[in-house]
């Protein structure tokens, strides 16, 4: 259909637009920081251009993928990533970062198999979906689904991983919403996350410590608060058009690992509310021409793929946006496309381009 072509082109091009101004900035935020730990102001650049390449590949092979190959082997992906999630908690295989273990070293560079579970769950629960979707008017019908996201929220809590294990489920929950279940049990779902939510605070001190600090960052503006406080101070002086390129004071040493989290701070900051609006608009495009091309397909296996993979894209946005802005308490979670980051990005871009090759 041509219209569907029309939509995975702009997808296309939306995507490597956002790829190319995030690695533009990922120096722009990094340098300084680079300089002072690598000696090499270029460092985290070429880290994240090699990155950029790599997930450019994955994009152009993903697109090459068919439904039939992705819906037989549904399962077969799945375990896969569930026994990679199992593995990366064992100690001199997976290796910590941060206080998380959640990643396998491969020379200079990690993998992050939660990052593949992403895609993983999501195909599993795109098959699961249409093969039981009369079935769905109930929660016992997502049962099976249900166990494989248990099993895979309890690996990444494990690492622990809060922040990629709430992507997971808000994505899963988009997925299930456009089924025949009705509305009561989306309450239920909500109540039982609450209650989820706060036992993990409680069991975890530090995440506690982040709700307060998210509550008021002055309470302890050099601890808990200092990352949200600086977000703030990055944001504000950037006013309509910005302080200039390559102008940021933030990342001065002042903004904690700038290029990551809180890279949209120091996009304001450079160029200000015009500029964030700008990355907020492409980000609503990708979105719009996804869920069209997700309205247009003929198999409901592939709409609720691209449903389920936008998904992701979209509370990880809405996370990270809302986290630099102190709307919600940090999680760790990066800016889609733009943040640095090698598993994410790569992730990313393969899961745009099984979106964009369902044309």
């Amino acid at each position: 259909m041509y219209q569907n072509k029309r939509y995975a082109i702009n997808i296309t091009i939306i995507t490597f637009i956002l790829v190319v101004f995030g690695v533009f900035m990922v120096y722009s935020a990094s340098s300084i920081w680079a300089l002072a730990k690598f000696n090499d102001s270029f460092y985290y650049l070429k880290r994240q251009s090699l990155f950029a390449l790599l997930g450019a590949i994955g994009f152009f092979i993903t697109t090459k993928i068919s439904s039939d190959f992705l819906y037989k082997h549904a399962n077969k992906i799945m375990i896969i990533s569930l026994v990679l999630l199992g593995l990366v908690l064992i100690p001199g295989i997976g290796i910590e970062r941060n206080g998380s273990r959640s990643w396998f070293g491969i020379g200079p560079f990690a993998i992050q198999p939660s990052e593949l579970f992403k895609i993983a769950i999501v195909i599993y629960a795109a098959k699961y979906i249409s093969n039981h979707f009369n079935e769905t008017k109930r929660l016992k019908g997502f049962m099976s689904l249900l166990i494989m996201m248990v099993i895979g929220f309890v690996l990444i809590m494990l690492q622990p991983d809060f922040g990629t294990a709430v992507v997971i489920l808000s994505a899963l929950v988009l997925m299930m919403f456009i089924t025949k279940l009705p509305m009561k049990y989306f309450g239920i779902m909500g109540a039982v996350g609450v209650l989820m939510v706060v036992g993990l605070i409680i069991i975890a001190p530090y995440r506690f410590q982040r709700i307060t600090a998210f509550i008021d960052p002055w309470s302890d503006p050099l601890g808990s608060g200092f990352q949200i406080i600086q977000s703030l101070y990055a944001i504000g002086p950037g006013a309509l058009l910005g302080n200039g390129l390559f102008a940021s004071y933030q990342k001065h040493f002042y903004l904690p690992e700038p290029q990551t989290d809180f890279i949209f701070a120091i996009i304001v900051e450079e160029f200000g509310l015009v500029g964030g609006i700008i990355i907020l608009l492409m980000f609503a495009l990708l979105f719009i021409f996804g869920f069209k091309l997700a309205m247009n397909q003929e198999k409901e296996f592939d709409a609720l793929l691209i449903t389920g993979l936008l998904g992701l894209i979209m509370v990880q946005v809405i996370i990270n946006l809302g986290v630099v802005v102190s709307l919600f308490p940090v999680t760790g979670i990066t800016l889609p496309l733009i943040s640095y980051g090698g598993s994410s990005l790569s992730v990313c871009l393969c899961s745009l381009g099984l979106i964009a090759s369902r044309k």
